[in-house]
């Protein structure tokens, strides 16, 4: 590949030196490395669109890259272009229900940018400082999912730049089957450089509820309860051993914990407080009180606990995470099964996550959910360093293969240990659309390569 001709047509910067190349050989989950051989930063979507076409002209594999917050090296690119979206991160004016961003926009900038109209995207992630491009590549969820779904679930509109270098608008009007495959589609059939997104009225204070269980399954028929009231607002769950010592395991001694069930319950209220009163009802083992945050606090609640990891290191270490989406009658056998066999001790300074979704993957169809209408997000999140990998790898791996055992979907942002039958049972009835999809919008399968195994549409 002649860089030099990439560097004439490109007006924003390429980079070709090894300190830079080296800055991007990781992901956040810090297990797959793999260094490009040019990193192109785009100064509009022109740029993007020729960048495109020059490795499909001259079959080098591209792969995007925003804040690269994956797991399992799906923004990292071996030997080709590197595309850094970051820099298209221009956001619109707010036009009554919607905004049109560019793809490389955060998450923390469009909140900021809505917030002054009394207006926030349906469904926003905990962690606010990644690109409105990724997580509309893969699906995006939050502490509202269990009303209104994935954050794909909410996009209007998205120009993308398919495999050939075409640029398209697409919608559910225009271009639909684009539209259809690109939202969750992990960059396989186009870059998207912008999204029009759907926004909904806010109100401008939050009460949230603190809330201890000891029981799974009571803690999850709470929780079904609010889910069909629809007037809990926000639902955040997590997992917490308390440490009891070791215990016996075959030959060994291993540390075993009790866990309990932290919830936090939210509710947008203006004037009046009594709209944001726990349900009636509600069976906690402890309520813990409660705190009100303006609207404003409450979307980046998350930012302290995120600087601490930053600051103790744990955002340094290795993140082997597993993320699932459980059938929901089964999910509670499964998440005691995982925590009961998982060593509590490899979870300092990581996390165990519950969600309750609402099951709308039939609007996504790349967007693996099980056909229910209610699903269990289970997220097992270890911070570990990489002498751990080969012993919390095959634990990690097991948990994954009995998650879909019970009829689980992977979350496609975790680490991944998929062969190419594993990809042909996540994507299920719709692996040969996206066999179609992938032969018409990326021929020569050079974007986002190495990830998923498609051989057919290599020989094709």
């Amino acid at each position: 590949m002649d860089v030099r001709e990439l560097e004439r047509l490109i007006r924003g910067e390429v980079f070709t030196d090894r300190e830079t190349l080296e800055q991007v050989r990781t992901d956040f989950g810090r297990i797959l490395e793999g260094a490009p051989s040019v990193i192109v930063v785009p100064a509009d979507e022109r740029d993007v669109q020729t960048a495109v076409r020059f490795a499909f002209d001259h079959e080098w594999p591209l792969s995007v890259r925003g804040a690269s917050h994956t797991q399992g090296g799906q923004s990292l690119n071996r030997g080709g272009i590197l595309l850094d979206t970051s820099s298209l991160n221009h956001i619109g004016a707010v036009e009554k229900d919607r905004v049109w961003v560019q793809a490389g926009a955060l998450w923390s900038d469009v909140v900021r940018h809505t917030l002054p109209e009394g207006l926030l995207p349906p469904v926003l992630v905990s962690h606010l400082e990644v690109t409105v491009g990724g997580t509309l590549s893969t699906g995006g969820y939050g502490a509202s999912s269990h009303r209104f779904g994935a954050q794909v679930d909410h996009v209007l509109e998205l120009e993308v730049v398919t495999g050939e270098g075409h640029r398209v608008r697409c919608s559910e009007t225009e271009n639909a089957e684009l539209f259809r495959c690109v939202r969750a589609g992990l960059g396989q059939f186009g870059v998207i450089t912008g999204a029009g997104l759907r926004l909904r009225k806010a109100l401008p204070r939050v009460r949230t509820h603190y809330l201890l269980y000891d029981d799974l399954k009571v803690l999850m028929s709470d929780l079904q309860r609010w889910m069909q009231s629809r007037r809990v607002d926000y639902i955040e769950c997590g997992c917490s051993p308390c440490g009891q010592g070791l215990r016996k395991v075959g030959d060994a001694a291993l540390p075993f914990a009790e866990w309990f069930y932290p919830v936090q319950v939210g509710f947008e209220f203006r004037g009046s407080r009594d709209c944001a009163a726990l349900p009636e009802g509600a069976r906690p083992y402890r309520v813990l009180g409660h705190d009100d945050y303006s609207i404003e606090e409450f979307v980046r609640r998350f930012e302290p606990q995120l600087d601490l990891w930053r600051r103790a290191g744990s955002w340094r270490l290795a993140h082997p995470w597993l993320e699932v989406f459980l059938p929901w009658n089964k999910g509670a056998a499964f998440v005691l099964g995982v925590l009961r066999s998982f060593p509590c001790n490899l979870l300092d300074g990581g996390q165990v996550l519950l969600r309750p979704l609402s099951g709308r993957g039939a609007t996504v169809p790349l967007l693996r959910l099980p056909a229910e209408e209610r699903v269990l997000g289970f997220a097992l999140q270890p911070c570990v360093p990489q002498q751990s990998l080969p012993m919390v790898l095959p634990m990690i791996a097991k948990a994954a293969e009995l998650s879909a055992q019970v009829g689980g979907k992977r979350y496609l942002t975790g680490w991944l240990d998929f062969d190419h039958d594993g990809w042909k049972s996540h994507f299920g009835e719709f692996w040969p659309a996206f066999l179609e999809w992938k032969r018409f919008y990326d021929p020569k399968n050079l974007l986002n390569p190495g990830l998923i195994d498609v051989p057919e549409v290599e020989a094709g």
